[in-house]
């Protein structure tokens, strides 16, 4: 969201400063584009950098915006696209805090190796969980990927999820839906993962080695909130103007001060193509 929202503004004719925490841009499609199906989502990053740079963007990279970075700047429209986090800490019988669980987007990171025995639980059945799953098993491990869904990558579509299942079919990855994970032990040198099935209540374990949970996104929401006191809008998004391609009113309105706009995953968990076109819906206008 913040690429699209950094090049429509700036070819609206405004001068445009894109903050990124990170060295380079992309955030979670390059995370997203070291999966082997998801290769080729690297190319919407490497277009984004030239239309940047055609657009004399300044990118600060390797830089975390702040209130007192932000406000130095004098805006007139601050654009939040922060992202958020993996939520793994929503069920504390997980254990992420004790680090018996770990998110899908640490491992396809790089931040966490893939073990050698391994359970994948996907709450959301998309993109994110089947990568994963794919993922380590191209680097060798076993996996299994669980869902309380009915079956896992349900809601990629009909055209997507048949490449991963011809994929993860030969690796020798577990499919299995209709199991909840209830809870995640340590016994030994070995993690326990506690599985419910969603219809009987009946129990299964599996003795694993890693547990990698895919559970989607927790907004990020600690910027916005310190911003929109002092914003003219009051941080606030007329949604039925953006569903209907129209401008924001508070563009029209008068008034001192930044208006205050976010977008993407530091609202709710948007998929590529929905971020992406949620900015051009409201940059536009600019």
């Amino acid at each position: 969201a913040e690429m699209e929202a950094a090049r429509v503004a700036a070819e609206r004719g405004h001068d445009v400063t894109l903050f990124e925490k990170n060295e380079a841009i992309g955030g979670q499609i390059s995370i997203a584009a070291k999966a082997p199906q998801r290769d080729q989502m690297a190319g919407i990053t490497r277009w984004f950098q030239l239309e940047l740079a055609r657009l004399n963007v300044d990118l600060r990279l390797g830089t975390a915006a702040d209130v007192a970075t932000i406000l130095d700047l004098r805006p007139d429209i601050v654009v939040l696209a922060v992202g958020g986090h993996s939520f793994v800490e929503q069920n504390e019988h997980w254990g992420a805090a004790e680090g018996l669980s770990v998110s899908s987007w640490d491992v396809l990171d790089g931040k966490v190796a893939p073990g050698k025995n391994v359970l994948v639980y996907d709450t959301i059945c998309e993109f994110t969980g089947m990568s994963v799953a794919d993922f380590m098993a191209d680097k060798g491990s076993q996996v299994e990927i669980v869902t309380d869904d009915t079956k896992p990558g349900v809601a990629v579509g009909g055209t997507s999820f048949p490449t991963y299942y011809r994929s993860l079919y030969p690796k020798e990855v577990i499919m299995t839906g209709d199991m909840m994970l209830e809870r995640v032990y340590r016994e030994g040198d070995k993690v326990i993962a506690v599985l419910e099935n969603e219809y009987t209540g009946a129990k299964e374990e599996r003795v694993v080695d890693q547990v990698v949970i895919e559970n989607g996104v927790r907004p990020d929401e600690e910027l916005y909130y310190a911003l929109k006191p002092d914003s003219r809008n009051k941080g606030q998004i007329d949604v039925e103007a953006l569903f209907a391609i129209q401008p924001q009113p508070c563009l029209s309105e008068a008034g001192d001060g930044y208006l205050l706009f976010r977008l993407g995953d530091c609202v709710a968990q948007r998929n590529v193509h929905a971020a992406i076109y949620d900015a051009l819906r409201l940059c536009k206008d600019f």
